[in-house]
């Protein structure tokens, strides 16, 4: 939208944009800010944001000549009533108008539609404030280190463990805690990360606390980068396994271990719903792995192929509820048990639907088991009311399916994963994802790494 003012802020022009921006005619608008005067002006500003507005004005008109370059173009962003009653937030740029003398006559004003940005702004802030209170209510340790081996963010639970309070842990250097016989074996695992910038484990790891005991550790780690991708450290879970060890009980071995929660507290879940399965420990990990590759073999967004990493990671969340005897369950299922099985899509989606994602990611876990051609369940949709983040998914998760081992049958050869998709692409898979899903298959080697 486009203004121009006078000095003594009377609308001299607005574009017709107005009315896409704020509901309002070029007539309307005109009318309400010149013909009411301040009151004009509160109609169309958000409460709160007329002190913003006019402050804003006021010192640009009797700073200006000592702003530099920057402080001159920087932008204002007010709240603004629609005619309707909702509000937006915008963000204005104004520029004075002169004379040929070189006097100031007026501003030349261009404003736009920032609401998706501020509303994206504080999804972030809450996705960080939620992110934080998880790590501090888990019992594990969780850590970030700079290139340097320098601690630069930790939780409670770590600085418990060994014994630090915060103000003596941040910045200490991991030369500080590691005995020499594991320095060697955690420098070559944290230059591995580095190098290929994959996360890595590290068994039995010793650390010793403030009064000089040891205790064991097993460390999931992976590289830490800024915005741009520049690697800046390392980032990782330590569980503590003293007493584990101390009794000969080891410690549950699974692909679904804790490294896979660094990225979102999210792998939480995941987790538990794995210990509860051992036939399909990993499932979801693998799962994800496949799904984000036929995202992007699909050229989805790397933001939409993010949502489709996130909902993979944990679409059988629902399975929590189920007795782990019928999951284990060797034989064939009874009618009663299958049903039963069948509600997970919904009770997964029902426990994440209080959690407000960038993504759909309730939805695409309800929908993972639905077909596009309404054969599927819960709710028997079509393909054109599924997200195409589920249709991927689902695809996913019957090859992965049919590779693995299952307590009623041994894992079946790929070929046989190929051939159901590829007979039934269409029907009840999404055709794109099927042939975005065999190429990788057939042709560029895919296979699970987990």
């Amino acid at each position: 939208m486009i203004t121009v003012w006078d000095m003594n802020l009377s609308l001299i022009y607005v574009s017709p944009s107005v009315e896409n921006v704020l509901g309002y005619s070029e007539k309307e608008f005109k009318q309400i800010v010149n013909n009411h005067g301040e009151f004009g002006f509160k109609r169309v500003i958000a409460p709160g944001a007329m002190d913003t507005f006019l402050d804003a004005i006021n010192k640009r008109i009797r700073e200006y000549e000592k702003w530099d370059a920057s402080e001159r173009h920087s932008p204002v962003a007010l709240e603004l009533i629609r005619k309707d009653g909702s509000t937006i937030w915008t963000e204005t740029k104004n520029s004075f108008l002169r004379n040929s003398g070189g006097e100031r006559t007026g501003f030349f004003s261009i404003t736009r539609d920032i609401s998706e940005r501020k509303h994206t702004e504080e999804m972030l802030k809450k996705s960080e404030e939620r992110y934080r209170s998880v790590l501090e209510s888990i019992e594990e340790g969780y850590f970030e280190l700079d290139l340097a081996g320098n601690f630069i963010f930790f939780n409670d639970a770590l600085c418990r463990t060994m014994g630090y309070s915060k103000e003596e842990l941040m910045g200490m250097n991991n030369r500080e805690y590691t005995p020499s016989k594991k320095a060697k074996q955690a420098f070559e695992t944290f230059n591995e990360i580095y190098t290929t910038g994959k996360p890595a484990t590290i068994s039995d790891y010793e650390m010793l606390r403030k009064d000089g005991s040891m205790r064991i550790f097993d460390l999931s780690a992976s590289l830490l980068t800024d915005s741009s991708g520049i690697p800046v450290g390392f980032r990782g879970v330590a569980r503590d396994i003293t007493e584990r060890k101390a009794t000969g009980l080891e410690l549950e071995k699974s692909s679904g271990k804790l490294e896979r929660m660094l990225e979102e507290t999210i792998r939480t879940l995941a987790f538990t719903v794995e210990v509860r399965d051992p036939y399909t420990a990993g499932h979801q990990q693998r799962v994800a792995q496949l799904a984000c590759a036929i995202s992007r073999k699909m050229g989805l967004p790397s933001e939409k192929t993010r949502g489709v990493k996130m909902a993979a990671l944990i679409h059988d969340v629902g399975k929590i509820q189920i007795p782990a005897e019928i999951l284990s369950k060797p034989g064939m299922l009874t009618q009663d048990e299958m049903a039963l099985i069948r509600t997970h899509p919904e009770v997964g989606s029902n426990i994440l639907k209080g959690i407000e994602f960038p993504w759909p990611i309730s939805e695409i876990v309800l929908q993972h088991h639905e077909r596009v051609d309404d054969s599927g369940y819960p709710h028997g949709i079509s393909g054109d009311e599924m997200h195409i983040e589920a249709k991927i998914i689902a695809v996913a998760d019957v090859v992965e399916a049919m590779v693995s081992h299952r307590p009623y049958r041994s894992a079946l050869a790929q070929n046989k994963a190929i051939e159901e998709i590829s007979q039934n692409k269409g029907t009840l898979y999404d055709t794109e994802v099927v042939e975005a899903c065999l190429s990788l298959l057939t042709g560029d080697g895919f296979a699970f790494t987990q």
